[in-house]
């Protein structure tokens, strides 16, 4: 296996300098004797000796002068980089192949397919300090003829680069040398979680022996008494204070090892659940199964996906995070139906069984400017828009009709309104007379709404939500401002808006109803709905129970018994509380009638003939 990483590029003197000092001096943290970071170190311009200090800094003198003296020979000016920084590691299985001057000359090797590294000045440094063997490179910008040597796209030819080498030389193979296999990604936090810990502990001692050089005499004294007669061993404040601090730093790095495990062990659960994954629907189903939610990440302005993303109990990773294998690219090309057998778009089912089925359908004598295909598996019917290429998206329909003509399911892409149109034509044409929508939002539903009223106004109830309560009213107003009394009974009926809004249709269809005045059955309606009683309590009424509420304010008797129609009153009534019933009840009348004025008297005085 080869790795290669471009780690950064400079600009001036300094950070040249800079980065051979990061190269060359020993972190306190990490090196030690027997972990030295200066190995030995690598040149086209002459030999290095490392034990000479010197000597050393008079090389790295005029390696500096030589990447100025190239810089000055180039004839572009716009460029301002003088050297980059990279870096190529190899598996310890290779290492164990080859020595570690073997795999110097394997890694100029690899940097020659995108650099005149002959003619380039460059030092190498190899170094074991992290665990494994890896070189890290310093090179010049400019060819000692003065041509410029940055490559663009440097990430993706670096791992060309690095396939190549491993095929040549046998090494582990990466990347496309593997394509077919579903690899986990290494855990990138060990290394530095490892680092850490380290870089702790040496604060930690650095930090003591600070406090112990504090000491005043007599803090010495006492020290070495207490060392000498006591068990333990004497601590000052400063001390005790740096103890403190150092448990508390190592409590952290707990707390952050454990959500580091906790994660990776999410990782492996979702890789291996890919890895024997049979298809896109066994994937989200057994991922669903483990209470991990898949999200696909969106560009805000373009909506098109970007990438995914996996969420449990708080964290988050992204498919690239788990393996190569596991960004979207490479999932779709996996599973080419994946996003739209998780996203489950919006469908369109028929309310109603079928009387006949299409046998002969044809999209085009619907809509000229789609075309269709039928699936040879299942015999279900894909629609594309006539400029899409269907060869080489197959899956990208606008929409699919099943082979029983029952539902409509949309496409992966959101589909726009002559897509919804065409959904509802399709259905029509099929004989269906009404259709459940499933899997959408309140503003997919209204989409479909409104477009199926601009098809005919008759339609406006054609949709109808699979679950209840979706739709705003304020949405429905959009659709239809002015509804009438049948289409708010209508929407109660259906239960299709949502339930924080029901109250302010009571409230429409209360001013609706009592604006027909004439007609008795309404007033009831309104009044009974306006006392508090159940709309679907209501519904069940006869026009004669709603005619008795309105005039008596209930829909029972005196006597607590339900009203017969075209009976008499009960018998049980005596005839005190029967008069005073009939009386009330002439007296709301009376209230209803127009009054009688001296101008009406009048007016029909010379009409009347005794």
């Amino acid at each position: 296996m080869a790795i290669a990483k471009l780690l950064h590029e400079g600009e001036t003197i300094r950070q040249l300098k800079n980065t051979i000092k990061y190269n060359t001096v020993a972190k306190e943290h990490l090196n030690s004797i027997d972990n030295p970071r200066l190995l030995q170190a690598i040149s086209n311009l002459g030999v290095i000796d490392v034990s000479n200090s010197a000597s050393y800094q008079d090389f790295m003198h005029e390696f500096i002068n030589e990447i100025t003296l190239n810089q000055s020979l180039s004839t572009n000016k716009r460029q301002t980089k003088i050297f980059a920084h990279e870096m190529v590691s190899f598996e310890d299985k290779d290492h164990a192949r080859y020595n570690q001057e073997e795999l110097a000359q394997i890694s100029v090797e690899l940097l020659s397919n995108l650099y005149d590294m002959d003619n380039t000045p460059y030092v190498i440094w190899p170094q074991t300090d992290s665990g494994r063997l890896h070189f890290h490179f310093v090179r010049s910008m400019y060819s000692s003829n003065g041509s410029y040597q940055r490559v663009k796209n440097s990430k993706i030819k670096l791992r060309q680069s690095c396939e190549k080498i491993e095929l040549k030389y046998n090494l582990t193979p990466t990347g496309k040398n593997v394509s077919d296999e579903i690899r986990q990604v290494n855990d990138p936090m060990l290394k530095v979680m490892k680092n850490r810990k380290l870089e702790t502990e040496h604060k930690h001692q650095k930090k003591l022996i600070q406090a112990i050089n504090q000491d005043t005499t007599r803090t010495k004294i006492k020290r070495k008494f207490f060392n000498l007669l006591m068990d333990g061993k004497y601590q000052s404040a400063a001390e005790l204070e740096a103890y403190k601090a150092n448990q508390e730093e190592e409590q952290n790095l707990i707390e952050r090892t454990q959500v580091n495990q906790k994660l990776e062990a999410i990782k492996k659960t979702i890789f291996m659940l890919y890895k024997s994954a049979k298809d896109e629907a066994d994937f989200i189903a057994n991922i669903k199964q483990q209470s991990i939610d898949i999200e696909i990440l969106k560009h805000t302005k373009s909506g098109m996906n970007k990438g995914i993303v996996f969420h449990y109990q708080g964290q988050s990773i992204s498919g690239g995070k788990i393996s190569s294998s596991m960004t979207l690219g490479k999932v779709k090309s996996r599973f080419p139906n994946f996003i739209h057998t998780l996203e489950q778009p919006p469908s369109l089912h028929t309310t109603h069984r079928l009387k006949r089925k299409m046998l002969d359908f044809q999209i085009e004598k619907i809509n000229k400017y789609y075309t269709q295909r039928t699936n040879k598996i299942n015999d279900d019917i894909l629609i594309y828009f006539g400029k899409k290429n269907v060869e080489a998206r197959p899956y990208n329909y606008n929409l699919k009709l099943s082979s029983t003509r029952d539902s409509i399911r949309f496409g992966p892409s959101t589909p726009n309104d002559h897509d919804l149109t065409l959904s509802i034509n399709i259905a029509l044409e099929n004989g269906w007379q009404g259709a459940t929508l499933t899997s959408s939002n309140p503003e997919f539903l209204k989409r479909m709404m409104k477009v199926a009223y601009q098809i005919n106004p008759d339609l406006l109830f054609f949709i109808k939500p699979d679950k209840p309560n979706q739709l705003p009213y304020s949405a429905l107003k959009e659709i239809k401002s002015n509804l009438t009394i049948d289409e708010l009974k209508t929407v109660l009926t259906n239960q299709l808006i949502a339930e924080n809004d029901i109250a302010t249709i009571h409230q429409d269809l209360i001013k609706l109803l009592k604006l027909n005045t004439n007609n008795l059955c309404d007033q009831g309606y309104a009044l009974a709905l306006e006392g508090g009683f159940k709309f679907e309590e209501l519904e069940q009424k006869t026009t004669d129970e709603l005619q008795h509420f309105y005039r008596y304010q209930t829909f029972h008797s005196p006597a607590n018994k339900p009203i017969a129609i075209n009976e008499k009153s009960s018998a049980s009534l005596n005839e005190h509380d029967e008069l005073k019933t009939y009386l009330k009840a002439a007296q709301i009348e009376a209230k209803n009638k127009p009054k009688r004025t001296a101008r009406n008297d009048l007016s029909n005085r010379g009409q009347y003939k005794p």
